[in-house]
């Protein structure tokens, strides 16, 4: 997101040569989004007991916090329509019985004017209308940007449905209509003018030295990108011309997916590489350069901005990252040039293979590398995401994980 967040196909073109042009309605000192809120999940008596029954119970998936002694859901992103408002949540419920057990993430609550409102969240790879929304009230105030929504959230048919296919409840089966919680949410999400972009410019990182005796990567099969989900429908919320994200000079886009039917991965060219293959106690050290831009547009924030002619960099855990030629206009003004934007854990891969050939050829293939914001680069992001620390060891860091990274290359060995 840049600066702004305080909150196709063509011949392969120099970086920074992709069409930028600035917001006509924003300008370089556009406004600033304020965004804020939660949702509390208060489970009633009643509630347990109808859990007991089915042999059910429920934990929270992090970011998600029960602190307060109520599960409670942050807002991740909020957008107000003319009548009705769409507020997306961190974190998720995960719904267990006996040995069974599954989550349910992304939550989303859709709260019409005047009508009841939805829970939907994904469950497996379907987004489902979870829980209704009855009695209570809904308040908004369109100046401040405040909007509240409390009453009692009860199953839905589907959210019984799967449940009780899910978590096998016979003969305890749960029933639609039954209350899951006192709902309460309150989101705000503001737009205020400000004085322009203040996110900092990190420093141009060195470009990698390739080492005597490396080996001559000949071509790639796979360089892809997967940006961290919440950023994109964060973009895609954008309503006005042009907003989105979009390839060019090479770069393709994957077909969209999910619910709302959006792009989420990216795809570069090769352009050129060498490899010092891993040995025992030496990891594999390589450098992989792509072409081909990538652009994020979303002009009621002020985010204007293209990442281009990737370089990974493979060396470690400690020592790999993702490098692009960054430019940004509007809010995420930016000079043109080249900058860290995520760092990779090549250990954490879901999978890593080297394939023979045959004769001196090899084949490497890393499968969805995990990627986070590195400490030198949280300045591009305007501190909206956290850095990776170091002490992740024996933790979990997918709630501060910024998509994946892939990449398939050959390389002929050196006689």
């Amino acid at each position: 997101m840049l600066a702004a967040i305080i909150g196709s196909l063509a011949s392969p073109v120099a970086a920074g040569a992709a069409t930028l042009k600035p917001c006509e309605s924003t300008g370089s000192n556009g406004p600033k989004a304020e965004l804020a809120g939660q949702l509390s999940l208060a489970p009633s008596r009643a509630t347990r007991r109808a859990w007991r029954r089915s042999g059910l119970s429920q934990s929270l998936i992090k970011p998600a916090s029960g602190l307060t002694g109520r599960p409670t859901f942050n807002v991740a992103a909020a957008k107000y329509g003319k009548s009705t408002a769409k507020v997306t949540l961190k974190g998720g419920i995960r719904l267990s019985r006996g040995k069974r057990s599954f989550p349910i993430r992304r939550l989303q609550v859709f709260a019409p004017a005047g009508k009841p409102a939805l829970l939907r969240a994904r469950v497996g790879r379907s987004f489902i209308a979870m829980f209704k929304v009855k009695g209570g009230k809904r308040s908004f105030n369109a100046r401040e940007g405040e909007l509240s929504r409390v009453g009692i959230a009860r199953l839905t048919v589907a959210g019984a449905r799967v449940i009780n296919r899910k978590l096998d409840t016979a003969p305890g089966k749960l029933r639609a209509g039954t209350a899951w919680g006192y709902f309460n949410l309150y989101s705000l999400y503001k737009l205020t003018e400000g004085d322009g972009p203040t996110g900092e410019v990190p420093e141009i990182p060195p470009v990698k030295t390739e080492p005597a005796g490396a080996d001559k990567v000949t071509t790639a099969a796979t360089i892809k990108w997967y940006v961290r989900d919440t950023f994109i429908d964060y973009v895609a919320s954008g309503v006005g011309r042009g907003d989105g994200v979009y390839a060019e000079g090479g770069a393709t886009t994957d077909a969209p997916s999910g619910p709302d039917n959006l792009v989420y991965s990216f795809n570069f060219p090769f352009s050129s590489g060498w490899t010092v293959p891993e040995t025992v106690g030496s990891p594999e050290n390589s450098l992989i350069k792509a072409s081909g831009t990538v652009g994020f547009r979303f002009c009621r924030n002020t985010i204007n901005f293209t990442v281009a002619d990737p370089e990974v960099e493979i060396n470690g855990d400690r020592d790999s990252r993702l490098i692009f030629h960054v430019n940004g206009t509007d809010g995420t003004a930016f000079p043109n040039q080249r900058a860290v934007m995520v760092k990779l854990l090549p250990s954490r891969a879901q999978s890593h293979n080297v394939t023979p050939l045959g004769g001196n050829e090899f084949r490497v293939s890393y499968e969805k590398i995990p990627g986070f914001i590195p400490a030198e680069a949280t300045g591009v992001f305007a501190g909206f995401y956290p850095a990776y620390r170091p002490d992740f060891e024996g933790q979990d860091p997918r709630p501060d994980r910024f998509g994946f990274f892939s990449i398939a290359y050959d390389y002929t060995t050196v006689p």
